[in-house]
């Protein structure tokens, strides 16, 4: 090596040191290959037996629901060195342990979110179905008590169904009682010329039936065309309103 003559003794003293971190290094890998079988062989029965013990027993660990996802992440890091993924038809996971062995794992390319968020075509018909005859409310109550869930494994809600109903263009509940002809509160009280609380104690009396249409035990009215409902009068007397008896006019074909 050239060296100016001005500095060579500084070039001596360099080489000097970086020849004797060589010769240290050389001594610390050799001392490591000797001891490390030595130290393996050293292990007696009881302590691999703990460690085959501890092996067998991972599964559980790791399915342990007290260990949290930190702990998950600490076992990780502490038993893969690396992973390498391939990206085609199919992921391959190229998995190399702390330990040098190595393994590859073969899994199916995970489905887009958009799709995976995208409620079944046979989850969208049975809402469809329960509408004719629950609300929003009781179709997640419905769901949920057969187990059903949404695409995060939650349980069903209010909010959930009734965006089901919004993204599917669904009918709501209370729509479909309309077009079966159900009235309002307000329709029943002009229709029977009466207050609108009024309605409402012709319904706890069991004159009149109501249908639930939301979330809030609101509903409409079933009226049939034919129905009469006889006036109660308030006061020390009072009467009760009551259904009217429908009289079926008899035919001379009856009275033979």
């Amino acid at each position: 090596m050239k060296v100016d003559p001005d500095n060579r003794l500084v070039a001596d003293t360099l080489e000097a040191e970086w020849n004797e971190k060589l010769r240290l290094h050389t001594d610390v890998v050799e001392d490591y290959e000797r001891r490390a079988p030595e130290e393996a062989a050293a292990l007696d029965a009881e302590t691999q037996q703990r460690v085959r013990d501890l092996a067998e027993q991972f599964p559980r660990i790791w399915s342990d629901a007290r260990i949290d996802v930190r702990e998950r992440k600490r076992i990780l890091r502490l038993l893969v060195a690396d992973v390498t993924l391939v990206k085609a038809e199919m992921i391959t996971a190229n998995v190399r342990l702390s330990g040098g062995a190595t393994r590859t794992l073969t899994l199916e390319r995970p489905l887009p979110i958009a799709q995976i968020r995208k409620f079944k075509p046979e989850l969208v018909a049975e809402v469809d179905r329960l509408l004719d005859r629950h609300c929003d409310r009781e179709i997640a109550h419905i769901f949920n008590d057969g187990g059903l869930r949404t695409w995060e494994g939650k349980p069903f809600n209010t909010k959930k169904i009734a965006f089901i109903r919004a993204a599917y263009n669904l009918p709501s509940r209370r729509q479909r009682l309309r077009d079966c002809g159900l009235l309002t509160t307000q329709e029943v009280a002009e229709h029977f010329a009466i207050a609108e609380t009024t309605v409402h104690q012709w319904g706890r009396q069991g004159l009149i039936s109501k249908a639930c249409s939301d979330n809030l035990n609101r509903g409409l009215w079933d009226i049939p065309h034919d129905l009469e409902i006889i006036k109660g009068r308030p006061g020390r007397n009072a009467v009760p309103a009551r259904r009217a008896s429908i009289t079926v006019p008899s035919t001379e074909q009856d009275s033979l």
